[in-house]
Order: C-alpha cells, then structure tokens, then sequence
C-alpha cells in the first residue's frame, strides 16, 4: 500500500510538473506573435522567472558558417546589436554545437582564451557572472543559433535548468525564424548588408542581394517552371486566394513565400501554419487564438495566426488536413474578414491575404465528404500545380549545383560527374526536390576529392516512370520489342523526341521508333495503360 507520505511526494511532484508546464505554456504564448527583435524587451521578466537569468545573449550564425554574429542581449533593456562578427571555427561556437546539450563556460575558461570566446561573454564574467550556459539550435533548419545565460549565483546547471532551457528552444526556434523573415526596418537591412560586406559568407543565398533570405530562389528555367514564374509574377499583386497543390518536396512554401514577398504586402508578416503537424484539438485556438479562462490550461489570452498576418499573408499549409468542424468557420472568416477568439464575444476584424497548400487532391476529398465544397471553391481561386521534379528533369543539373553550393560548407566547392548527373537526371525522384537535397548533401558528406564519383538512390530504377522491367521470359523478337519499346515510353512520360525523349533513350531516330510503333501497333492508349 502507499503511505501518506508517498502519496504526498507523489502530488508534490505532479504539483511541480503542472507548474513547469503551466509556466512554459505562458512564455510560449507570449513569443508566439512577436516578429521583431524589439518584442522581446516585454520577454525579458518572464525569461527571468522561467531561466533564473541574470543575463541573455543570442547569437545567429550566417547561412555557410562562416561567421556569427550576437543579434540580441539583454542588458537594461533589449539590445539589438549585430556589432561584431566571430568565426564559427572558435572554439565556443564548436563547442555548443556539438554537444546538442546545454553546454557550461566557466570564468577560468573564459579567461584562459578569451579571444576564442565572444566578447560580451567574458565582458559578462568580468561583471559578476560566475558561469555562462549556452545551447545551439538551427533557426527553421538552416542558420544556427545559440543561446547563452549568464549567471551570478549558479555553480553547476541542474536537471530542472537544463529541462527548462530545452523546453524553450522549440518555440524560440519559431520566434526567431519569424523575425528573419519578416523584420523589414532599415536597421535591420542595414545589419545584413554589413554581415554581407564583413563575411566570406552571408545570410543571404545568393552574393549581392541582401533580400534573398527573405524570397527563397525558384530554381530551373524549364517550360514548367519559366510558367510558374510568369503565373506567380500575375497573381502576386492581386489579392486573389491562392491553393497550391503539388506533391510532397515540390516546393509548395517556397512558392507562398515569393508569393507574399513579391506582394504589395510583403512589408507585413508571412505567418506560417501545418495545419497537419497540429492535433485537432488545439489547431482552433492556434488559427484564431482564445481568451483566458476558455479551457483547462488557457491561462492567459492568446492571440491567433489570423490575428498575427494582420495586413500581411497567412499560409495554410496542409489545408487537405484541416478537420471538417473548422472547415466552415475557416470560411466564415475568408468570407467575411472577421472572427471570434475561442471563448470570446468580441469580434475581431482582420485584413489577411491566405494562401494554402496541399499534396492532397482536394477534388476527390469533396467527393469523399471529407473537405467541404465551398470551401474548396472559395480557396482555389487561383489554383497553382507544381509539377514534379521527375517532369522537369533539365532543371536538375541547376538545383544539383545550388544545393552544392548550399551544403559545402567551409569545405571547397566539390563538382558532380557527368555520369552521375545523367544518373540523377534519369531517377524517378518520389520525394522530387526535398530528396535531391538529401541526395547531394549525403553525397558531398561521403565522398572524397574534388569530384563525386558516386552516389546512392532509394529504388533507382535508372529509368524516370513507374514502369516496371520488362518480362523476359520465352517470346518472338516482336513481342519482346514491343514490350521493351512500352517500358521505355513509359518511363519518359511519352515524350518521343528531344533529351529525355524515348528515341534518345533508345539510340534511334525518332521517325524510326514512330515507324517502329506504328509497324508494332503502339498507340497512346497502350503508352498511357500499365501493364
């Protein structure tokens, strides 16, 4: 049997837990809307109370790793400085990111190789701080950041600090993703320029444009993708509701964030939300936001996604998973422009523009009776597909060569052989753009030399298509023929002619291969039906 004084430990713990909780869901409700550095001067008590903190810094690496920079401290008030930059191969910077774990500088450490270590840190010891704690995390997977705690009092970091600092970093990852994209002062464009101008690398992706991190590059001059550009550059300065479809990798929020940044509303926020990595019972509060007291844990007001894109753009990504009881208020709002917090009475007016995203066929959705017809009417105004990147094959030796470029590193520039492009050039691609990165970085990660040699594919069938090998077994020479010549169709998508063409493939003319088909009775029906 339990004793009383078990049972009492036991509610003493689960007391505690629900506080910690309680007190991370206030300070992530709090860093949810802002989206610029000088929001978080209203963080600084809250951080205090939850880290204990007797000083924060946050440094931000540039895209290539190049350099960092300390993009905000606390000190009598938010800081935003970018006023030195500090190679990434120094020691303090290594030292967080391998770890993977909040990671403790002591003042001998600074001392000893203070010029190894950022300034305002061992300024920090010099002014009392007896122990610095800093952990790396990557900002929306491509910049590291660190942050860094300096503490007057505290000897060695405990379980409680180390679980409280690792609690925070998901939302702060979030937080400061938004305020790299959507920060748009003068200051701000200033601070790049001059990280642009002061490092071998920048925060920008391509060399002279400071606004390239804030519009992502659409990479290819394929007809489908000079298309796309032309078909984006139309609907940009409209305020039409766009749906984007296309397969899982295709590149869907790419696309949005042109959209938005090519906008006339391109100076407000670009709010992002999965409407799929949400569990249905919190995606309401999350997309309109809810009043205190509305349910179990609502401790404070919480404003919404919705309310957050006020004037800028909301992208709904993953609408296809949208549950269908919020289907009909979501078009509420799209039809009227206003909502109410969950639990409240007040309406709120706002002026967004929504762009939403699926790999969904949200058709066959309508006809199944899981996503609502007028809502699928009234968000695909300007339905956009993206196509896949097995259908745009001559755009890969230009994406092969950005994502080499992207995952070099401090490492030299490596170049990919020609047997192995036409080898990526020819793969199915079924996880299209989002697998060709893995591709190219595993490979520059493996590899040794200047060039790569080679290269590992998930089921490379060597050919693009679904097609499956032909059968080999017993059969006249025209059979076989005609079922080689069907495979080989197949798999360039019945393009006869030209460089993924079936005749090129084939090593035959291509009046030949249709003289051939003709002769064999091969006809679209049977190109475009499997076997």
């Amino acid at each position: 049997m339990t004793s009383a004084t078990d049972a009492q430990a036991i509610y003493e713990r689960l007391r505690k837990r629900e506080s910690e909780q309680l007190l991370q869901l206030a300070l992530s409700q709090k860093m949810a809307p802002i989206c610029a550095i000088a929001g978080f001067d209203a963080l600084q008590p809250d951080l205090q109370n939850f880290l204990g903190q007797d000083s924060l810094f946050i440094f931000v690496a540039d895209k290539k790793e190049s350099c960092y920079s300390l993009l905000l401290q606390f000190k009598k008030g938010v800081q935003i400085c970018y006023s030195n930059l500090w190679s990434c191969k120094e020691r303090f910077f290594q030292d967080c990111i391998n770890s993977g774990e909040p990671v403790q500088h002591s003042p001998e450490e600074l001392s000893k190789a203070g010029s190894s270590y950022p300034s305002p840190l061992v300024e920090s010891i010099r002014n009392g701080n007896k122990t610095i704690v800093s952990m790396a995390f990557r900002i929306h997977g491509q910049y590291w950041a660190i942050l860094s705690l300096g503490y007057k009092k505290l000897a060695h970091i405990d379980s409680q600090l180390v679980y409280r600092i690792k609690s925070i970093i998901p939302q702060l990852n979030i937080t400061l993703g938004n305020i790299l994209i959507n920060e748009q002062s003068m200051h701000f464009n200033e601070v790049k320029n001059h990280i642009s101008q002061s490092a071998s690398h920048s925060l920008s992706t391509v060399s002279g444009n400071t606004n390239n991190t804030l519009r992502p590059q659409i990479i290819g001059n394929s007809v489908h993708i000079t298309s796309l550009k032309s078909q984006l550059a139309t609907v940009a300065g409209s305020e039409m509701t766009l749906l984007i479809q296309g397969e899982s990798g295709t590149g869907k929020e790419i696309v949005a964030q042109n959209v938005h940044h090519l906008s006339a509303r391109s100076q407000h926020p670009l709010i992002k939300i999965n409407c799929a990595a949400i569990a249905p019972t919190l995606i309401e509060s999350e997309l309109f936001g809810h009043e205190k007291g509305s349910f179990s844990g609502a401790v404070k007001r919480k404003i919404g996604k919705f309310e957050q894109a006020n004037h800028g753009t909301l992208f709904l990504d993953e609408i296809g998973d949208l549950p269908l009881t919020l289907q009909a208020k979501l078009l509420r709002v799209l039809q009227e422009k206003e909502f109410e917090r969950v639990g409240g009475n007040k309406i709120i007016s706002i002026d967004v523009r929504i762009i939403c995203a699926t790999h969904k066929d949200l058709q066959a959705e309508v006809r199944a009776g899981r996503f609502r017809s007028d809502l699928y009417y009234r968000i695909s105004a300007f339905p956009i597909t993206l196509p896949a990147l097995r259908e745009r094959q001559e755009d890969i030796p230009l994406l092969v060569h950005h994502f080499l470029e992207k995952h070099a590193g401090k490492a030299p520039l490596k170049q990919m052989g020609k047997k192995i492009l036409e080898r990526l050039r020819l793969h199915s691609w079924p996880g299209n753009i989002r697998e060709l990165e893995h591709v190219v970085a595993r490979a520059i990660l493996l590899s040794e030399g200047p060039t790569i040699k080679k290269i590992t594919l998930s089921a490379d069938t060597g050919f693009t298509g679904p097609s499956k090998t032909p059968d080999f077994s017993l059969q006249t020479l025209a059979d076989f023929e005609k079922k080689y010549i069907l495979w080989v169709l197949r798999s360039s998508n019945g393009r006869i002619s030209g460089t993924n063409g079936a005749a090129t493939i084939l090593g035959i003319p291509a009046t030949t291969l249709q003289s051939k088909m003709k002769k064999l009775g091969i006809s679209k029906k049977f190109i475009s039906q499997k076997d």
